[in-house]
């Protein structure tokens, strides 16, 4: 039953020195494909960071389901902004976005991002989590990372 509180979370953007390289990583690393990929001209409201009209390079890729796994890069061209994030991470802050992604091959998806030059905080390490219901355990082979733009990833395969 829909409500006015109602809301789809559809994807995570970032706005990143180079959207190529950036949607490279993650076509490589997870095998996500292109849903949308335009320069257009933004909006400075939407995010409010270039002024009106400035030309932007979107890429949007998707996971599995092609409505909500989806993340986007966008590059302001001809414009460097302020570097708010950068590469030489090591630990997340506060208002830091944790993305979470799941896979089936756990070592496999390690080694590509090792490949790749993601900053690996931890290998794959097994861990339990408590559950939904708060009364069960839910096991997981976790490693995370921050990718070449500094963007911190949780990578997990269940194994229950």
């Amino acid at each position: 039953m829909a409500t006015e509180l109602d809301g789809l979370l559809r994807r995570a953007s970032y706005i990143v020195a180079d959207a190529e390289a950036a949607a490279s990583f993650y076509e490589q690393l997870f095998g996500w494909t292109r849903f949308y990929d335009n320069e257009t001209a933004v909006d400075h409201r939407f995010p409010p960071s270039q002024p009106d009209g400035t030309l932007a390079r979107i890429i949007i890729l998707k996971a599995e389901d092609p409505f909500i796994g989806m993340i986007g890069f966008m590059q302001y061209l001809g414009i460097t902004p302020a570097v708010g994030v950068n590469s030489d991470r090591s630990e997340v802050k506060l208002g830091d976005t944790l993305n979470v992604v799941e896979v089936k091959d756990i070592e496999g998806c390690h080694a590509r991002a090792v490949e790749l030059g993601a900053k690996v905080v931890t290998a794959p390490v097994d861990w339990s989590v408590t559950d939904y219901s708060g009364k069960g355990t839910i096991d997981l082979a976790t490693f995370s990372f921050f990718d070449t733009n500094g963007i911190y990833f949780e990578v997990n395969t269940r194994r229950n």
